[in-house]
């Protein structure tokens, strides 16, 4: 497995925030290994580490990942140019993992880098599959994301509505239409119950409240300090296991899906929220390929529904556990990807 993101060891699942994308990479690598899998990781930057059973090397290794053995499977992840002349074994497979936006799929580079390799291309979301200009002939493949074990850990930790706070969670960046999920919180929720919060993780809006240097608007930051008098409120990103159980202990995971994340083909927080037990309200994107509308979360068609969808979440016990148990009974896992990918 070939990842060139940053550089990470997969024990900082447990140390610091790490990218959804990282995160899944670790758990998919650790999903290989738990399904009896020899697996080697190669990634950016870290250690050389053997961790849960997975080979965690760099990616300008020369030598091949089993010594004299080759692998029968490379598996790029997210990026075609790590498709490259890497050996494998005879009647051996590369696969590309890929979760952004297709467009990148018809540059000249990357379309040699298929051509030469003859991929099996995996999609993580309809849409991929409905804007891909397949003039190369390759048949994607549809295989959605899982839930990382510490939100199916967290989830089943969770079992009671009483446990639940009436919080909002979302981890939205500042630029994610964030502003916009403030505004419905602050006038389209008409009534909200004692001590509603709405909760958004993330380290730039921090950063700029606390008035450090950051590229967060002016705008915005005034938004967020009006909005605190409402129980808005703005926390620094937490390692996984700690950023699960304050998702599993919320009652509802809000979603934009309608600005930049309409190029988010992935979604790996909805399942994460839903694993967790915790249903997703949405103005659409990656969350209908995600939700079951109406089981285990919604897509909602303006300012309005999306309020008042929330404000039920918050308030009415029966209607958040029907929701909640939907959505953790319906999960999907890594290991689940890993089942899928091995019948390519």
């Amino acid at each position: 497995m070939l990842d060139r993101s940053i550089g990470f060891d997969p024990a900082d699942i447990t140390a610091r925030p790490l990218g959804a994308r990282q995160r899944g990479f670790i758990a998919l690598a650790e999903a290989f290994v738990a399904r009896g899998h020899d697996v080697v990781a190669r990634r950016s930057g870290g250690a050389y580490v053997t961790h849960h059973g997975v080979r965690w090397g760099l990616l300008d290794d020369s030598a091949p990942a089993f010594g004299a053995q080759l692998p029968d499977r490379i598996l790029a992840w997210r990026d075609p140019l790590l498709l490259d002349d890497r050996s494998v074994a005879e009647d051996g497979q590369r696969w590309l993992w890929f979760d952004g936006d297709v467009a990148r799929l018809d540059q000249n580079d990357a379309r040699m880098a298929l051509l030469s390799s003859l991929a099996r291309l995996i999609f993580t979301d309809p849409r991929q599959r409905d804007r891909y200009h397949n003039d190369l002939g390759f048949i994607p493949r549809m295989i959605a994301p899982g839930a990382c074990p510490a939100f199916v850990g967290a989830g089943n930790d969770h079992l009671s509505v009483g446990a639940r706070e009436p919080v909002a969670i979302s981890v939205a960046g500042w630029n994610d239409g964030i502003d916009h999920l403030i505004r419905i919180w602050c006038d389209e929720i008409a009534v909200k119950p004692v001590n509603a919060r709405f909760e958004i993780y993330s380290a730039a809006l921090s950063h700029a409240l606390a008035g450090q240097e950051s590229s967060v608007p002016d705008v915005l930051v005034n938004l967020v300090r009006d909005a605190l008098s409402d129980g808005v409120r703005v926390c620094m990103p937490l390692a996984e296991s700690e950023m699960a159980a304050k998702v599993a202990g919320a009652r509802v995971f809000l979603h934009h899906g309608a600005t930049k994340t309409t190029h988010d083909h992935a979604g790996t927080w909805l399942c994460d929220a839903l694993a967790a037990g915790t249903p997703v309200v949405s103005f659409g994107g990656v969350a209908k390929a995600r939700i079951d509308n109406g089981r285990n979360g919604y897509i909602v068609p303006d300012d309005a529904a999306y309020g008042n969808l929330v404000a039920q979440m918050l308030g009415d016990d029966a209607f958040f556990a029907g929701q909640s148990e939907a959505a953790r009974n319906g999960h999907r896992e890594w290991l689940n990807v890993a089942a899928d990918l091995e019948k390519l």
